[in-house]
């Protein structure tokens, strides 16, 4: 015991400034400027933005197929699943200022909170599980946003270099990208949260004044889909909300953590702003004939041309927000210390090798897409948010410390999410299994 006073002594004593043993925030209150000293970090907005701009691209371009397969019933659907994401958020937010109440030493920033807060609710077992959730889900998605943006990004420069492959392009962004993975951690690059959101709202307004142009009298054309469809589309809408690996990250570099709930809050309503409107409009318009990244059904104007930029300029800031915990949970994997640029940079880089590799194995997004929102993005952003928490506050109190409990409709709205998160993932998952085993898979890349 005294060897910890010692060390947290010599720590408050000799630090210039906050580092990754500094306490972000002090037991209580949230640290306040008394003009000696600031805290860095992230601020509510920020968060917003991060979390809005890491989410935003891969719904908008992917929920208006999604409703072909869903019918009118996938609106609500697309609502509904926003509101148990932001409640799963929400939840996420609280485990970890539950983790913090309990031990002081936790209100540092960690490389892996997600992976600690199942070690504390459930055990080693389920944190070793996260880890390798997160490390999955979230490079499946930089995956799929990377062949999203090379796709557009063909479309562009389609009339300059018509020789130029989507594979090509695929490598082309991908090595374009490999620099901007060496940020540390989401406090060094809060402003891809601005560029990202910004760009995805530009973009959207532009491909919604397109689709408004592309309208023609009404004709009917909605189709009848079966169990498999419909599932596959259910995981996609889980993949558009599946942000929580993300989320205690992002908590974790905020000047008040305890306000993260906020910024949960706010960027939902944001995303919701964005995807109805696009989904409604591209199942409205082109009907049946929508295409999986409904950018291919706009027609070819300069509108559609300068929507696609700005597309593709979220599509590769929201890839660097979705990596950054991948390399962070590799590194502390590997024990790599902070200030070991050179290990960070290996591990990085190797990262990016595997992206490629798999983007030019299977260069087809949407099937990476259902699958993994129908596992880890289901298991992450709908059962294990709201399990954890059950777990945190069933766990007794420590001595001299206030018991946490959870009021009993929040208990009942959890294991609600629980049950049609298992179910429905559950669902997704056969349905994008059986979709990838009984049609023709695209060749790869490197074998064309």
């Amino acid at each position: 015991m005294s060897k910890k006073s010692n060390l947290e002594s010599a720590t408050s004593s000799t630090s210039k400034g906050p580092s990754e043993s500094t306490p972000l925030i002090t037991k209580g209150n949230p640290p306040e400027d008394n003009g000696s000293e600031k805290v860095s970090g992230l601020s509510v907005r920020q968060a917003t933005l991060l979390v809005a701009g890491e989410m935003a691209g891969s719904g908008v371009l992917a929920l208006p197929r999604a409703l072909v397969k869903t019918g009118w019933i996938g609106v609500p659907i697309i609502v509904l699943m926003a509101a148990m994401a932001a409640f799963s958020g929400k939840r996420l937010g609280d485990c970890w200022s539950i983790i913090e109440g309990r031990d002081p030493e936790m209100r540092s920033r960690k490389r892996n909170p997600y992976a600690i807060i199942a070690d504390q609710a459930l055990g080693k077992t389920w944190s070793a599980a996260v880890s390798l959730a997160i490390i999955v889900s979230l490079f499946g998605a930089a995956v799929v946003y990377l062949l999203l943006a090379a796709q557009i990004i063909e479309e562009v420069f389609l009339s300059l270099v018509p020789t130029v492959s989507f594979c090509i392009w695929y490598l082309i962004v991908a090595g374009a990208m490999t620099p901007l993975m060496l940020f540390g951690t989401p406090k060094d690059f809060s402003f891809i949260g601005v560029v990202a959101f910004f760009s995805t709202f530009i973009a959207c307004i532009l491909y919604i004044i397109q689709m408004i142009n592309d309208s023609k009298p009404f004709v009917f054309r909605w189709g009848i889909h079966g169990f498999q469809d419909f599932f596959l589309a259910f995981g996609t809408i889980m993949f558009a909300f599946g942000g929580a690996s993300t989320f205690p990250t992002i908590q974790n570099d905020m000047v008040d953590k305890k306000k993260f709930s906020k910024s949960v809050h706010y960027s939902f309503l944001a995303i919701l702003a964005l995807y109805l409107p696009i989904a409604i409009a591209g199942y409205t318009v082109y009907g049946e004939s929508v295409a999986p990244n409904v950018a291919g059904s706009l027609s070819a104007t300069p509108l559609t041309l300068v929507g696609n930029i700005f597309m593709s300029i979220h599509l590769l800031s929201a890839f660097i927000i979705i990596i950054n915990p991948v390399c962070q949970e590799m590194e502390e994997l590997y024990n790599i210390p902070r200030e070991s640029i050179g290990y960070r940079m290996l591990v990085r880089v190797s990262i990016m090798a595997a992206i490629m590799f798999l983007g030019e194995s299977v260069p087809r997004f949407y099937t990476i897409l259902a699958l993994v929102g129908g596992t880890t993005i289901a298991l992450l952003t709908f059962v294990l948010p709201s399990y954890c928490y059950l777990s945190l506050t069933n766990q007794p109190p420590q001595q001299g410390q206030p018991a946490v409990e959870a009021e009993g409709w929040m208990k009942l709205i959890c294991w609600e999410i629980i049950v049609m998160g298992v179910l429905g993932g559950a669902a997704a998952t056969f349905s994008a299994i059986s979709a990838i085993f009984s049609t023709s898979q695209a060749t790869p890349c490197y074998l064309k």
